[in-house]
């Protein structure tokens, strides 16, 4: 006998990131005009072989439709009534990219919407204007999505427009694209960590100079700056409601960042806070965290917990 169906109608937003595939499942209600009732990620690594070959790896496309179908299922149990998938960076970026929708869409019944850069960035910051603190809110801030291969930058200033960004720099690609070596090795990370000034410092003199920066605070989302939080609390297993407004300073960042970045990817996958399939790209994340604080002068930043998927989830209308 089938369950009786839902007398609130629910609603999915699915994220095919570059890193990791997350699900949430909703329903109306509450502050943000929804409430979350479950989360589902599995970690696939789309963007595999991206940064090398300029394609998505069959590895890659296998994993994600792996994940893809647990979470059709997961739909189907929560008697789910709409869904709206969205792709970032892999699928965007790929040669083989629409081939491997058109692969969801014939053995799925997927339709996934491939975001612009601008596009993921309003829906990030949407997410985390729906959890960051009020107080944050009372002067200008700069938020900072890391992902798996791209990342995205709003400026929000009260009473203007939003200004975003995005660079082609993301925690997945840019370890396939420049291995530092297991363990590290110093020359190479010092290499990466200069190049990631360079790269950070061309986007602050084009897009967000600091006669428009003024004193804004720095907001970061997604896995880089989330890991690096659940690290600092020693978290052993994630709890978003303390990671959402955490602040973490430089000194913080630079600390986790020293620690990575001398140990073997093994012993980085045993630390509390760290995920173990993290543990490969997380040295490339915690340098472009501590970039993104020194290519901005900024002592802090504010950790928050919700970004796109949220976002998306924001935008359903019933």
């Amino acid at each position: 006998m089938n369950p009786p169906r839902p007398t609130i109608p629910r609603f999915a937003a699915i994220d095919l990131g570059s890193l990791t595939v997350r699900l949430a499942v909703a329903e109306p209600g509450g502050p943000q005009g929804f409430r979350i009732l479950a989360h589902y990620r599995e970690i696939t690594s789309l963007g595999q072989g991206l940064a090398q070959t300029g394609e998505l790896a069959p590895e890659g496309m296998d994993r994600t439709l792996w994940a893809l179908q647990l979470f059709c299922q997961k739909i189907a149990d929560h008697q789910v009534e709409k869904v709206r998938i969205v792709a970032t960076h892999a699928v965007r970026a790929a040669g083989n990219g629409p081939a491997f929708l058109a692969r969801l869409r014939d053995s799925l019944g997927l339709t996934v919407e491939v975001l612009s850069p601008e596009d993921e960035a309003r829906l990030s910051l949407q997410g985390v204007l729906s959890v960051l603190a009020p107080r944050y809110l009372e002067a200008s801030i700069l938020v900072c999505d890391v992902g798996g291969g791209s990342s995205e930058f709003a400026l929000v200033r009260p009473g203007q427009e939003p200004r975003f960004a995005s660079l082609p720099l993301g925690v997945l690609t840019l370890s396939q694209a420049q291995p530092l070596g297991d363990p590290p090795v110093p020359e190479q990370v010092a290499a990466l960590h200069q190049e990631l000034s360079q790269r950070l410092g061309r986007l602050r003199d084009r897009t967000f100079p600091p006669a428009l920066m003024g004193s804004a605070r720095l907001v970061g989302t997604a896995g880089a700056v989330t890991t690096l939080a659940a690290m600092h609390l020693k978290l052993e297993e994630y709890e978003a409601d303390r990671v959402n407004n955490l602040v973490l300073t430089r000194a913080q960042v630079e600390e986790l960042t020293g620690l990575i970045s001398r140990l073997p990817e093994a012993e980085r996958a045993r630390l509390p806070g760290l995920e173990p399939a993290k543990a490969k790209v997380m040295v490339a994340g915690a340098l472009i965290i501590l970039a993104i604080l020194e290519v901005f002068s900024r002592d802090s930043l504010v950790v928050i917990d919700a970004g796109l998927l949220e976002g998306v989830l924001a935008s359903f209308e019933f």
